[in-house]
């Protein structure tokens, strides 16, 4: 433990955070006892703050001489953080601002899909190369990206339902972009390459 503080952290949440993680006393957890805290990522302003909660918790063990922990839970944490019991702080920080950055849930879980599918933390703006926007299929986006390009003019003398979107898709696909299920509906479409 590198301090030891009683002054509880404006970041150690009751509950469980919209972003955050569950640090568990190890000393505790060997003698058969829970004791940690939530921790907001959200109120964390750096490493600091959250080295600081860490210490609080350890200091606050019923354990005398409480020196280890653990991440023992998580939320809206991207797996490559949260399958790690000792994460880097900075790993923590890093996702928690961009994260908190964004506009919407749906840009919140688009990053934390993109973060996963490249098994690491991006900033905004490898984000928004990566990002294209939630659409309602992977079908809508072929359509809408063929008239954004110009590859269709705005007004066909055929209908539109000839033409196999499906089949569009696909190319897509085979050319680096992948979709990913939206919470609220429609799917998130990403591009890798």
């Amino acid at each position: 433990m590198t301090a030891t503080t009683t002054k509880k952290p404006a970041c150690i949440f009751p509950e469980m955070p919209y972003t955050g993680v569950y640090i568990a006393c190890l000393a505790s957890y060997n003698a058969g006892r829970l004791h940690g805290a939530w921790v907001d990522l959200e109120q964390c302003q750096d490493e600091g703050d959250i080295q600081a909660a860490i210490d609080w918790i350890l200091a606050t063990s019923p354990e005398p001489g409480a020196e280890e922990w653990a991440m023992h839970d998580s939320s809206n944490l991207p797996g490559y953080l949260s399958r790690n019991e000792w994460p880097a702080l900075s790993d923590l920080i890093e996702w928690a601002h961009v994260a908190c950055s964004l506009g919407s849930p749906e840009e919140d879980e688009a990053y934390r899909l993109a973060c996963e599918n490249q098994g690491k933390t991006l900033d905004k703006d490898q984000f928004w190369e990566t990002y294209c926007d939630c659409y309602s299929s992977e079908e809508d986006y072929a359509y809408k990206q063929a008239i954004r390009t110009g590859a269709l003019p705005d007004e066909l003398p055929w209908p539109l339902s000839h033409i196999d979107w499906a089949g569009a898709w696909r190319e897509l696909a085979s050319d680096g972009y992948h979709a990913e299920p939206c919470s609220s509906g429609g799917v998130h479409i990403f591009c890798s390459r």
